[in-house]
């Protein structure tokens, strides 16, 4: 996520560069905290708890695909357990409550579960569903104080229940004899096996306690023939007639079983605490030795999946929350390590690549993982005896890399690329504490390879590598393994702990920075026995050093420490600083340089690219919760064409998560030139579309690409009535919520608010409640409608009751006829009301304009056959089925004498008749106001003006302007202008727009 775009303009360059952009390409994050794990009948599916929610892991692709539960709101997952089906889960948290999960709704968060109890007061310990088809919605609980429940979670009803004295449920089962008898078996914490014959008809219940183990019961497992098998840590398993109730026999393991599962009638396979997986065979009850594989980690659970050419395909849990993909041979009892997937992987030390598709990864373990970025497997290397602190691979292979650990050693170790198997070549010893940084020699130096280690005892140590070794093959790599390597040379470099070290291209230089402030640079010697000799240091840095980097040029060196300062030197000679970089507000932690470009990470898990250039921050990335410890920049790699691909990095923090990030730089570039055409394309149409009037389809256009500001100008071309809802009429479900949205803003604005009620009275009446509450997005906007139409509701209340001073007026000018009395409109459609209204507010200005322009003239010397009244005739409204309807304007008025009368009877003004008395009507185009915003959504027009063009007359040349109405949308029409010009203008209205001004805000 990018949260801050530091990137600025560079004005040193002529030409501006685009800044870099990455994004993460794969996440491994940690989606398995132990537990509880379940398989879907196919394989594909793995169910893992993490803390309070249950995260569902696709095995091919190696990503969790869907999360049940909430982290929030539910408490944390104590077991759960999958149906035969794959379709049910059960969930027990620890605040006693159980819930059931459908898992056929495919969706990232499944959030809602149905609660089947309120459990007792002991915790639940373990449970399981019945495996025969009949008994598949049975679900049976063991709890902590030796009770055990059995429930139909179909009805979600319990169906009985009994308590037990021997301990805590440990494991539980349900299976059906071969006589149609339902037993419910299980085992406690003191070894007990115990049978539970539940009556149907609630009268009797048939209970039996089997004593044969001494520990924990940890398996129990239904075999052929009404045979039961149980599994124990007291490294036995006992197999038992379940009719009789009778030990038939039992078998020693030398091992505490944790889990196991039945291959065949007689052939077990088992894993406990020394995370061997071995073979049993049940017949003669000899362990099969020769062919068993260890996995180094206590083993709590196995599943059985399906077959698999000639074996099955289970899957193992170990205690270290990695899950192992197995293939056991049933014909020669052997058993295959298919894949790997590390389900937590704890907080990330480093990361190294060691291709472009191989990154290895050292968190707080003594185990390296390997990852296919690809495929997002996981492989495990171990060897060390302490946490690995720090990793090196060579510029000159993909086989070799380093690691150095705690436990004061590094090993050198190498991949067989054919069977992906790892082999420790050789160990290297010498220091007293832990190992900080390793180097392990370029290219240049193959003649005599060498390793250099760098320690918190203050030292630096210089090894000299074997060819020979490093070509070896793993029977070789066995014998060299024997003898540790010691140090050509021991140099104490610091005068405290040293923290990294890097080594040049091709100069052999070598750079160290150490807690005690200073960055210094030394010269490799190469040769039988390889030397270092110091050169020059720094002492720039405030706090301590945890980082250095050479480019790859050799002629520059970067320098990371605590002082959140980024420094690059000059290694020519000796160490000069030319640039530092600031813009860190925490540590610095890891640096890398790739090319021209910078890349850090600090304390506060930001990511961020510099410019070697400018020295400016292009990117800045939120990477990581925690600290980012660890970074890494893959080496370039070729495509097919011949091009370099784009660059790599991976970082880990720790959040225990490991993240790659890719160079998108090329890509986004042309998606923004993509998109540009695709603007210039969508606009050509929509302008095309407004030009031959298609409404319709440019509103359905400009509803597809997003744009509300094109969709309200659309809207405001047409009228409120039938041509609205016949476009209206004609839009997708989806084009009219997202319609409904734009308009929920739109009712916002006094101006717009009229076309917003039209479209809301389309929706409400056309659609039923249900329809548009299915709607997904109806929520986001729904509720932003109330407070708004409330509020226009109000504001025309308040037009109502300054209504009967209209009434005055038109009444004491005796022009019209007697009107219907105010108070009986708007009780059956209060819009239609308002418009009424409003048109005889428009007829009383211009009455009011005429008189007060007449009073004007009646003071001057204007002849009264020369007056003039100049009148720009408008659409008006109509009424109609489905509310108002936009009628033209009427044909042009003018060229009439004083006596002459006009050939149609009035002229129509907001759609009422004013008849035209002694006034000689002319046509003219009125001058254009500038409006702003006023309590009818206009703002403030300039007073109506009076203009004469001759000497003064009792009635005056006046052009009148009737006040727009908003929700008329469309063009007035041309007019002919006048053969004068205008001088001067005397405002008229200026009175009476205070007084409705000061009437709207009482």
């Amino acid at each position: 996520m990018n949260i801050a775009a530091d990137s600025k303009t560079n004005n040193m360059n002529t030409t501006a560069q685009p800044s870099q952009e990455f994004e993460i390409q794969r996440r491994f994050d940690p989606f398995y905290s132990g537990g509880a794990t379940a398989i879907s009948p196919d394989g594909r599916r793995i169910y893992c708890s993490f803390g309070n929610v249950v995260n569902v892991l696709n095995w091919d692709t190696g990503s969790v695909i869907q999360t049940i539960g909430c982290k929030e709101e539910e408490a944390a997952v104590v077991q759960f357990s999958l149906s035969c089906d794959g379709g049910t889960l059960a969930v027990a948290y620890e605040n006693m409550l159980l819930k059931l999960w459908n898992l056929e709704a495919d969706s990232k968060q499944c959030s809602n579960g149905k609660i089947l109890k309120i459990a007792s007061r002991a915790c639940v310990h373990c449970m399981a569903y019945g495996r025969h088809p009949d008994l598949a919605h049975m679900l049976v609980i063991g709890y902590s104080d030796g009770s055990v429940k059995l429930w139909d979670t179909e009805s979600r009803s319990c169906i009985g229940g009994m308590k037990c004295q021997f301990g805590t449920v440990t494991s539980v089962a349900l299976l059906r004899l071969s006589d149609q008898t339902d037993k419910v078996v299980f085992g406690t914490d003191t070894g007990r096996v115990c049978m539970w014959k539940f009556m149907d008809d609630g009268e009797n219940s048939n209970f039996i306690a089997l004593s044969f183990h001494s520990a924990t019961v940890t398996v129990i497992i239904a075999m052929n023939n009404d045979h039961l098998l149980t599994a124990s840590r007291d490294m036995t398993i006992a197999i038992w007639e379940a009719k009789a109730h009778l030990l038939r026999r039992s078998i020693a393991l030398y091992e505490a079983v944790e889990c196991a599962i039945l291959i065949t009638n007689d052939l077990l396979t088992f894993g406990g605490e020394s995370g061997t997986v071995r073979f049993v065979n049940l017949n003669s009850g000899c362990l099969l030795e020769a062919k068993k594989i260890s996995l180094r980690s206590r083993i709590q659970a196995f599943h059985l999946c399906r077959s698999s050419g000639h074996g099955l395909v289970c899957f193992a849990v170990t205690e270290d929350q990695n899950i192992y993909e197995l293939e056991l041979n049933q014909d020669d009892q052997d058993v295959q390590i298919r894949r790997q997937i590390a389900g937590n992987n704890g907080e990330v030390r480093c990361v190294a690549f060691l291709s472009s598709r191989l990154l290895l990864v050292a968190t707080i373990s003594n185990q390296l993982r390997m990852y296919d970025i690809e495929s997002g497997d996981c492989r495990l290397v171990g060897g060390h005896s302490k946490t690995i602190l720090t990793i090196s691979t060579s510029s000159w292979s993909t086989e070799l890399f380093v690691t150095g650990s705690e436990d004061g050693t590094a090993r050198l170790w190498k991949l067989q690329p054919d069977t992906g198997q790892v082999s420790c070549l050789s160990v290297f010893s010498g220091h007293v504490k832990s190992v900080t940084a390793v180097q392990l020699c370029h290219e240049n130096a193959a003649k005599y390879p060498f390793l250099i280690t760098a320690s918190l005892d203050r030292t630096v140590k210089i090894f000299s590598l074997k060819r020979k070794m490093l070509a070896s093959d793993n029977c070789t790599a066995g014998r060299e393994r024997k003898a540790a390597e010691t140090a050509s040379m021991t140099v104490v470099a610091h005068n405290k702990s040293v923290r990294c070290i890097a080594l040049s291209m091709r100069q052999m230089l070598l750079a160290t920075g150490s807690f005690d402030q200073t960055v210094k640079l030394w010269q490799v010697v190469t040769g039988h026995r390889c030397e270092l000799q110091p050169i020059d240091q720094s002492e720039l840095h405030g706090r301590g050093v945890s980082d250095v980097q050479f480019s790859p040029t050799d002629r520059l060196l970067a320098s990371a420490s605590g002082d959140s300062l980024l420094r690059l030197f000059s290694v020519d000679g000796s160490l000069v600083c030319l640039r530092t970089f600031q813009g860190h507000e925490s540590p610095v932690l890891k640096l890398a340089i790739d090319g021209l470009r910078l890349i850090s990470v600090d304390s506060q898990g930001l990511l961020k690219l510099w410019s070697l250039r400018s020295g400016l921050c292009e990117q800045t990335y939120d990477a990581h919760d925690g600290a980012a410890q660890a970074l890494a920049v893959a080496p370039p790699t070729l495509a097919p064409e011949g091009s370099f691909r784009p660059a790599v990095i991976a970082t880990g923090g720790d959040d225990c998560s490991t993240l790659v990030w890719r160079d998108v730089t090329d890509e986004r570039i042309e998606q923004a030139r993509y998109q540009r055409a695709q603007t210039l394309r969508h606009d050509q149409t929509l302008a095309n579309l407004l030009e031959h009037q298609r409404l319709p389809e440019a509103l359905r256009l400009a509803l597809h690409l997003r744009r509300p500001a094109t969709a309200l100008r659309v809207l405001r071309e047409m009228d409120l009535g039938d041509q609205l809802h016949n476009c209206l009429a004609k839009l997708q479900a989806d084009q009219l919520q997202t319609l409904l949205q734009y308009s929920a803003e739109w009712n916002t604005n006094s101006r717009y608010c009229h076309l917003a009620q039209s479209i809301l009275r389309f929706v409400l009446t056309r659609h039923t409640p249900e329809q548009i509450l299915s709607w997904p997005t109806v929520g986001q906007f729904l509720l932003a409608w109330i407070p708004y139409t409330e509020r226009h509701l109000q504001r025309i209340d308040k037009y109502k009751d300054q209504l009967p001073l209209i009434d005055f007026l038109l009444q004491s000018a005796k022009v019209l006829p007697t009107l219907p009395p105010t108070a009986l409109l708007g009780k059956s459609d209060p819009l239609s009301a308002t418009m009424y209204y409003y048109c005889l507010y428009t007829s009383a200005l211009f009455l009011l304009a005429a008189s007060s322009s007449a009073r004007y003239a009646s003071q001057q010397t204007i002849p009264a056959e020369q007056s003039m009244l100049y009148y720009k005739p408008r659409p008006y409204f109509e009424p109609s089925e489905n509310g108002y309807k936009i009628q033209p304007a009427p044909q042009a008025i003018g060229g009439y004498s004083q006596a002459s009368k006009p050939s149609f009877p009035a002229a129509h003004l907001g759609g009422f008749p004013i008849p035209l008395q002694r006034q000689q009507i002319q046509h003219d185009q009125l001058v254009s106001q500038n409006i702003a915003s006023d309590e009818f959504g206009r703002g403030p027009e300039k007073p109506l003006v009076f203009v004469p063009p001759m000497p003064i007359a009792p009635y005056s040349n006046s052009i009148v302007e009737e006040p727009s109405i908003p929700v008329v949308p469309g063009s007035y029409g041309a007019v002919s202008s006048p053969a004068y010009g205008l001088s001067t203008a005397v405002p008229v209205l200026a009175p009476y727009k205070n007084l409705k001004m000061q009437k709207a805000t009482n």
